[in-house]
């Protein structure tokens, strides 16, 4: 009798701390489920000439490598693209107001020299350098970022320059069409010009006061949406007329690993750190297992005294059947 009533002590303790178990294990599975994976960046293929970043008006860089399933073809069959170079562009669009922008990183062994050729090279080609920022890490590394700008005209042969400068680790080329502002700009220049002068001309021929006042507040707002637009149109032909080039200069070095050894303090403090790990577990359980038994308490001690009357009225019932036949016989 007292071993039945252990084993049912037993069966209901495990499952009480199954039940209260099983959230907390859920929640954790799911934690672990929505940690971040790390992934490699990803970059521009360097062996991208800049004509076949450039299709049409702007092609995007198509070297980004993708999960995709590789298909043999045989080699008869596979044609490599004719590069598009800026002047076979022109010659789709010659009257198109492009604004060019590039961005490239390269390596290099030596920044300083590397630097100082950069900069020829953009007074070389009609440029010239309107940024440029050094800096040299703790560990001694040096880097360089230029702000380059040269002719639209030389744009592509200035890239071409800079890839022989040093290792390409990403480039990016890009072209924004600004044909329609640049078109809308002058429509409205001209109409503004126009009302400026009738405005003048009215104003030649007042004679009152009130309308020579309104004629001249009239005067006042023309100009300054002239002025506006003149500004704005001259930036346009700026960036149009010279393309911007950012140029990231990084230097070159092996970093030797050092080789793996084992020390008995790291794993002795690995080994600590662990056991650390499961106290606080433990201790978490424990706390959680106190607070929740204002709950889960009742519920035991009901079951196990519904399990406990059940026992007692099984072992009470059965010599009674057991004793049947005897009175019977």
């Amino acid at each position: 009798m007292q071993k039945k009533r252990w084993i049912w002590w037993a069966l209901g303790i495990a499952a009480l701390l199954f039940v209260l178990l099983y959230p907390t294990m859920q929640r954790a599975r799911e934690k672990a489920r929505m940690l971040p994976v790390s992934g490699v960046p990803l970059m521009v293929s360097p062996e991208i000439g800049v004509g076949e970043q450039l299709r049409g008006l702007y092609v995007a860089p198509s070297s980004i490598s993708t999960p995709t399933a590789r298909v043999s073809m045989p080699p008869a069959q596979v044609k490599s693209p004719a590069p598009i170079t800026l002047a076979s562009v022109r010659k789709v669009a010659p009257d198109r107001h492009l604004i060019k922008t590039a961005s490239v990183t390269i390596e290099t062994d030596d920044v300083g020299s590397t630097v100082r050729k950069a900069i020829a090279l953009a007074k070389e080609k009609g440029g010239y350098v309107f940024g440029l920022t050094e800096e040299v890490e703790p560990t001694g590394k040096h880097s360089a970022v230029l702000e380059i700008r040269v002719p639209a005209d030389e744009f592509e042969d200035t890239l071409l320059a800079i890839e022989r400068l040093g290792k390409i680790r990403s480039k990016t080329v890009r072209a924004e069409d600004v044909t329609e502002e640049f078109l809308d700009i002058q429509s409205r220049l001209t109409a503004l010009r126009e009302s400026e002068k009738r405005i003048l001309k009215m104003l030649s021929e007042a004679e009152d006061l009130d309308t020579v006042m309104r004629l001249e507040n009239e005067l006042a707002t023309r100009r300054s949406e002239i002025e506006r637009f003149e500004g704005r149109l001259r930036y346009l032909r700026e960036r149009t007329t010279f393309c911007s080039i950012s140029l990231t200069i990084t230097e070159f070095r092996v970093v030797a690993t050092p080789p793996e050894t084992w020390a008995a303090v790291k794993v002795a403090a690995d080994a600590w750190r662990e056991l650390v790990k499961v106290l606080r577990a433990l201790a978490t359980v424990g706390i959680w297992a106190a607070i929740w038994s204002i709950l889960w308490l009742p519920t035991l001690l009901v079951i196990l005294l519904g399990a406990r009357f059940v026992v007692v009225r099984l072992i009470q019932l059965r010599p009674t059947r057991t004793s049947e036949p005897a009175q019977g016989s």
